[in-house]
């Protein structure tokens, strides 16, 4: 009886053991499980983290293209008219009966008058742009052929102190040319709206006539009784406009421009007299101030500019 107890004492020992050695087996599987599967998790997170700092990278993409830099071309046509338009004379004379007298004394010729020319105005442009944010800063050059004339004539009846006599005036604009600088403000991605100045040439012309077939000598036989002075002049010019982007590489504009070319002078001669050593001699000046107001529209072609990166 003793042997058989000592034998179940140690086969109660051994299911012992077996179970604990079973239930370590078992810990230590669980414990590589956990280990793999917060392995695998940790492999997983840190490939979703990845993935989303590559999705948060910044991209460094290309803006689109500048609306309105670089060069362009184009044609414009409107209206030109002068602006200052008080013609003056101012005579001379060696006696009482030239022109000097017929302005200063008699005023058979007047003294000042009104002379407008208006008429139309059509050229082309080129020009370049640059661009910096909303500010665009842009050089100008166009020509222009003008059809701006204008004339008068002023008829004398005559009377106790003068015969009949006329004076004719004219005066024209046959061509101009800008050099500008313009500054402007985008005010939308394609409407522009900018000041305008620069240089400005043309050629202006401004004639007077002495017309008197009773006078003694008759006027007609003196060719100095007719003058026209015709100049290249330079001044300057200053203006506004806007301008529209209507479509891809295409903008229209409207511009108004004052021009101011100086003051223009034409002076005729007339010599009277018995002959010998009386002969006198007379002259008769006109001037007038050359300003323009310039009213047109244009169209462009703008061939762009270089596509600047922002980051």
């Amino acid at each position: 009886m003793i042997v058989i107890r000592a034998s179940a004492r140690e086969s109660a020992y051994e299911e012992n053991a077996i179970s604990d050695f079973m239930t370590w087996r078992m810990g230590k599987f669980n414990m590589r499980r956990l280990i793999a599967v917060m392995i695998a998790t940790m492999a997983a997170s840190g490939s979703a983290l990845a993935a989303d700092m590559a999705v948060k990278a910044p991209v460094k993409a290309l803006p689109p293209p500048c609306v309105w830099c670089g060069w362009y071309i184009g044609g414009n046509a409107g209206w030109v008219g002068s602006a200052s338009n008080t013609v003056t004379n101012f005579g001379t004379d060696q006696s009482i009966g030239g022109l000097g007298n017929a302005v200063n004394v008699i005023g058979s010729i007047p003294q000042a008058f009104r002379l407008r020319d208006n008429g139309f105005i059509g050229g082309g442009q080129v020009g370049y742009n640059w661009q910096t944010a909303n500010w665009v800063f842009g050089l100008e050059a166009d020509i222009d052929g003008a059809s701006a004339k204008s004339s008068a004539t002023f008829v004398f009846p005559g009377s106790a102190l003068s015969v009949p006599l006329a004076t004719n005036y004219s005066r024209e604009l046959d061509w101009l040319a800008t050099f500008r600088g313009r500054v402007g403000v985008a005010v939308a991605p394609t409407f522009l709206l900018y000041a305008t100045g620069g240089l400005a040439v043309g050629e202006t012309k401004l004639s007077n006539q002495f017309v008197c077939p009773t006078c003694a000598p008759p006027s007609n036989t003196q060719a100095g009784t007719a003058a026209t002075s015709d100049q290249t002049r330079a001044g300057w010019t200053v203006g506004a406009g806007g301008e529209w982007m209507f479509a891809p590489n295409w903008s229209a504009k409207v511009e108004y421009l004052y021009v101011d070319l100086g003051r223009q002078s034409s002076t005729i001669n007339y010599v009277y007299g018995p002959g010998g050593a009386l002969v006198f001699n007379s002259t008769l000046t006109s001037s007038v101030r050359n300003t323009e107001n310039i009213a047109r529209v244009g169209v462009n072609y703008h061939f762009g500019g270089p596509i600047v990166a922002r980051y």
